[in-house]
């Protein structure tokens, strides 16, 4: 074996632990979020602590990744498609983190509505959860796969959750408009859906980041870059008239 040979190959085996570990990451990331349901969900408080603690977990398989990625930068300095790998790996991992983050605050929420009577309208949450889940687990797998074009179709599901978290968030103000008292629960309720909304932006994010990696294309500030140069164009318009 030549030394570029030898080299090539522990730069793909570096890789693939690398990328081993965020798909670890994400694993348990969504069981984290699922645990977090489900103890809102069953009313069980103790799922709700083990959720908190496990992400203690992710937070330092988060920074095993990281150190792991720089140590694969500094020692092969990759180039091209190989840089995106590395560099679109670790932002995953950042977003599998943040979705982790969520799943506790979620936990944390229902801790405290579950010390509360129980609430009829606790069952509106399914929907945003679903469509939140199954964002990430469709994210994860165009990652895994290296689906660029199936994870620019994900990326613009993210609305459907958007649109779910504003129904709830109406529905639930409605019934808190007609209560005369122990609305405790139900303010909780909202954060749990706009934590589940933010589950959604970082299941986004890996779409993007998966397209960064296979396509070589950063969208991340498209809708943003859109939005100025149509706010600029009348503008411009406007002096080329005078």
């Amino acid at each position: 074996m030549s030394p570029n040979d030898h080299i090539l190959s522990a730069f793909s085996d570096s890789l693939n632990r690398l990328r081993e570990n965020v798909l670890t990451m994400g694993s348990i990331a969504r069981k984290n979020l699922a645990n977090a349901m489900r103890g809102l969900l069953e009313r069980d408080t103790d799922l709700c602590n083990q959720t908190i603690a496990d992400d203690q977990d992710v937070n330092m398989l988060e920074k095993s990744i990281d150190k792991a990625g720089m140590d694969i930068l500094v020692r092969f300095q990759p180039m091209a498609y190989d840089l995106r790998q590395v560099m679109g790996t670790l932002r995953v991992a950042n977003n599998l983190e943040r979705i982790s983050d969520q799943a506790s605050s979620i936990a944390k929420r229902a801790r405290k509505i579950n010390l509360l009577p129980e609430l009829p309208e606790l069952a509106l949450i399914q929907t945003v959860y679903q469509l939140a889940s199954a964002q990430v687990e469709r994210a994860m797998t165009a990652f895994a796969n290296g689906q660029a074009e199936r994870a620019a179709e994900i990326r613009s599901m993210d609305k459907e959750i958007d649109n779910a978290e504003k129904a709830l968030d109406q529905a639930l103000l409605e019934v808190m408009e007609s209560q005369q008292g122990g609305l405790e629960a139900y303010l909780h309720l909202i954060f749990v859906g706009r934590f589940l909304e933010r589950v959604g932006d970082h299941a986004k994010n890996i779409c993007e980041d998966t397209i960064f990696i296979e396509k070589a294309e950063d969208i991340r500030f498209l809708k943003k870059r859109k939005q100025a140069e149509a706010a600029q164009a009348p503008m411009v318009e406007s002096a080329e008239s005078v």
